[in-house]
């Protein structure tokens, strides 16, 4: 590869943010790979079947007839749709799911979240030869240990990926970035990280962000927590440019 790697994770509703998933199409480097949710589409499955969702600490509840419908929704429905988002606007896409190549390692987590894995690493060999290849790798957040299936959280899963790789990750959200006291904050160390999910200012989704951040910026990489509705911020991330809060190891 000419270029460092880049890892983004992104939502998983191909036109929810349209204009962003067809400037990464057209502009984002060889480089690159895509990890993607789907919570919102899983939870409306999910009651269209009669399971209403919980989530715990930002983390989906799964029981076995969630996880089938996790399952069903993310590596069918959503990953598939994004691909071909993808390859409409001219790139090159493969749908994975963590569970190919062994792509990620888990253990299971607490029993209270039930088929919940945590992941403990990444092999990218996958990956990057698919991008050797030419190809995007969208890969959709569900894994395995021991035989059995097991829904994973997609940050998580960048994040490792992400640590696996080196070079840059972006975690995109619905907000400019990290925020404390109403204020964005440009640039987050580990300490004050820990902190915010501590004493709960970080909440909901921003702890897993928060989490999956500091596991890639321990192993090197840069990372940053940006608004993925906005083109432009994410062209400044990947230029290199002041975007969202960069989160760093020190």
């Amino acid at each position: 590869m000419s270029g460092r790697p880049v890892t983004i994770k992104i939502g998983g509703v191909a036109g929810q943010h349209a204009d962003s998933l067809a400037w990464l199409a057209r502009h984002a480097p060889p480089e690159t790979v895509l990890v993607h949710g789907g919570g919102n589409e899983v939870a409306e499955w999910s009651r269209r079947l009669g399971l209403e969702p919980r989530t715990h600490e930002g983390l989906r509840v799964t029981d076995p007839d969630t996880l089938e419908v996790v399952v069903a929704v993310l590596a069918g429905l959503v990953n598939t749709r994004l691909v071909a988002a993808l390859e409409a606007d001219g790139r090159s896409a493969v749908g994975l799911t963590g569970a190919d190549g062994a792509l990620i390692q888990l253990r299971r987590r607490d029993p209270e979240l039930g088929e919940v894995g945590e992941v403990v690493g990444a092999d990218a060999s996958l990956l990057e030869a698919l991008v050797a290849a030419g190809r995007l790798p969208v890969v959709a957040s569900i894994g395995f240990h021991e035989g059995a299936l097991l829904n994973v959280n997609a940050d998580e899963v960048a994040g490792a990926v992400a640590a696996s790789r080196g070079g840059l990750l972006l975690l995109c959200t619905d907000v400019p970035g990290v925020q404390r006291d109403g204020r964005v904050l440009e640039r987050l160390d580990a300490t004050g990280a820990e902190a915010m999910l501590a004493d709960g200012t970080a909440s909901a989704g921003m702890r897993p962000k928060l989490r999956a951040a500091l596991v890639a910026a321990a192993a090197g990489c840069e990372v940053r927590i940006v608004d993925g509705r906005s083109p432009s911020e994410l062209e400044r991330a990947l230029k290199g440019g002041s975007a969202g809060t960069m989160v760093t190891a020190a």
